[in-house]
């Protein structure tokens, strides 16, 4: 039912959008209910999608992301395998979907900790936001337990260099303007500053998601952090 209403948003779309030309030639606005048609159907639309990535959470838990079914998720959700593959090409589509929905509220912090003047302590003030985060948000917590204790596929493996790379030039490039790499310690470069960070901070995800009773990491997060910078910077200038 749901892939075949989807044309309908697609018709109602466009002509909210633009206006029609008539056989005269002349050009005529589109009906308001048409408009009202669309908004109703896109709302519906991400609705579902939201259904549907939320349904994928529940079942990579329980089974994993490689034993589980793309069919097992539409029926979690309440529909249609079509469903599914109108939003999602495959299971590898959704992790990636489920990862963006818990980033995107850090993009923000995240541009702002690269571009702000005071780059470095902003950064440290991110990680110390991302353990938090991980330990007091259940959906962060679920996403990243799947991805690093879940997900058993080659795609997983290609998933985790792709973060890698990603987090590992983010922090170097922070390091990199002379005013922060002249405070790291003599001798570490920006590059390798970046790497150790990014290290530290996968090491802490993985396994602190692996035991959680551990230690409260939302608590200690600061100390953590601070103690992981403090190994990377040389000594303050008198």
């Amino acid at each position: 039912m749901y892939v075949n209403c989807f044309p309908v948003y697609l018709r109602s779309s466009t002509q909210a959008v633009h206006t029609l030309t008539g056989p005269d030639n002349t050009r005529r606005n589109t009906p308001p209910e048409d408009s009202i048609m669309a908004r109703k159907t896109k709302a519906e639309a991400e609705a579902t999608r939201e259904s549907l990535l939320d349904a994928a959470e529940s079942v990579f838990m329980e089974k994993g992301v490689a034993r589980a079914s793309l069919e097992e998720i539409a029926r979690t959700a309440g529909v249609t395998r079509g469903a599914v593959y109108w939003h999602f090409r495959n299971k590898q589509d959704i992790l990636d979907a489920m990862l963006e929905r818990v980033r995107a509220p850090l993009g923000e912090m995240l541009d702002e900790a690269a571009t702000s003047q005071d780059s470095l302590t902003n950064l440290k003030h991110l990680c110390i936001i991302a353990l938090s985060k991980l330990a007091e948000d259940e959906r962060y917590f679920r996403v990243y337990y799947i991805l690093f204790h879940r997900n058993e596929s080659d795609q997983a493996l290609n998933k985790h260099r792709e973060l890698a790379e990603e987090g590992i030039a983010f922090v170097t490039d922070i390091l990199r303007p002379p005013e922060n790499a002249k405070k790291l310690r003599p001798g570490l470069s920006p590059e390798l500053a970046g790497y150790l960070v990014h290290t530290q901070m996968l090491g802490l995800f993985f396994d602190w998601l692996a035991k959680p009773e551990r230690l409260p990491l939302a608590e200690v997060a600061p100390v953590l952090v601070e103690t992981v910078f403090s190994g990377l910077l040389g000594e303050p200038e008198a």
